[in-house]
């Protein structure tokens, strides 16, 4: 049976860890580990984690100074977890299916051209109370091509961090987590991954996804670094992807992510803070995938908003 690690990176949210690192012990049927990394907290992380370190599958690892969330992840992942396969369990989220590492293992030790593996669950609004189910149009064993061209079409989205089992050696393979700024990394290792063989799907919610005001993603419009850098997340692996499917599928990627019109409205938010960091991204990009560029400059509206974000209203 493979060995997973389950990555717990922690920030000042002990209120929190407590039911993650719970949940994760609730597991059965499977080999895991859990690494606490915890990026320097300034609350009670380490006491929560303390009253765990008894089982010897829970590990504790306290950086000196805060080093970003991703930074966190990729010396958590390759540094100090030891499994073949990594869960990355924010500390606000917890897991719902005590067979859910079970479940990855077996699609895993049965099918050896399985490369990543990706569940169901539930994305929770802490304000309201609102529940949503993420339910996939796959099950068991998919061609990897198809779930990357599924992108864009799963609602409310196609996945959350917890619910997605990484290949350890081929995220190091292709340097995950390597860019600070691109906090949806996840996102771009998962697309890749899946290019590169087949998907693993486990029917049934298996986590709770937690969107609260402390998460990070809502910084990202407040970042000229942050805008520029997630745009990796759709970017790289519509790059990778050329030369691995066919014209006509990496046109339906483009279609079914958007992709223009994020490019366009990253653009037009970097034009907002920085007229000059505006034209060296808008070069950047251009170098990468001209045939975007060229398809959001040809239209009137584009031109439009920049004037406004150029110039105000």
């Amino acid at each position: 049976m493979p060995k997973i690690s389950v990555v717990i990176p922690t920030y000042n949210r002990a209120a929190y860890l407590d039911a993650a690192i719970a949940s994760v012990l609730a597991q059965r049927g499977a080999d895991f580990e859990i690494i606490v990394s915890d990026n320097c907290s300034q609350d009670e992380t380490a006491a929560v984690v303390g009253k765990y370190l008894a089982d010897s599958r829970v590990r504790y690892h306290r950086n000196e100074e805060n080093i970003g969330m991703v930074r966190n992840w990729r010396k958590a992942v390759f540094e100090h977890a030891s499994g073949d396969w990594f869960v990355l369990l924010s500390d606000d989220d917890y897991l719902v299916d005590p067979d859910y590492l079970a479940k990855a293992s077996r699609l895993i030790e049965d099918n050896p051209s399985v490369v990543v593996v990706y569940a169901e669950g539930y994305m929770l609004n802490e304000s309201t109370g609102e529940q949503k189910p993420i339910v996939l149009p796959f099950e068991g064993v998919v061609k990897g091509v198809d779930v990357f061209l599924s992108r864009g079409t799963i609602k409310p989205q196609d996945l959350t961090l917890c619910n997605i089992v990484f290949n350890r050696s081929m995220a190091a393979e292709l340097n995950a987590f390597s860019d600070p700024d691109n906090i949806f990394c996840d996102s771009e290792l998962f697309l890749k991954l899946t290019l590169l063989g087949d998907v693993g799907v486990v029917k049934g919610p298996v986590s709770v996804y937690r969107f609260h005001p402390g998460n990070l993603m809502k910084s990202v419009n407040k970042s000229p670094n942050l805008i520029y850098g997630n745009l990796d997340h759709l970017v790289a692996p519509y790059m990778f992807a050329k030369g691995r499917v066919t014209p006509e599928q990496l046109a339906i990627f483009r279609k079914n992510t958007k992709l223009d019109r994020y490019v366009g409205n990253s653009l037009l938010r970097l034009a907002h803070y920085s007229w000059d960091s505006y034209h060296i991204r808008r070069q950047e990009i251009a170098g990468k995938i001209p045939e975007v560029i060229k398809a959001i400059t040809r239209s009137p509206r584009f031109w439009i908003k920049l004037l406004f974000a150029r110039f105000g209203s």
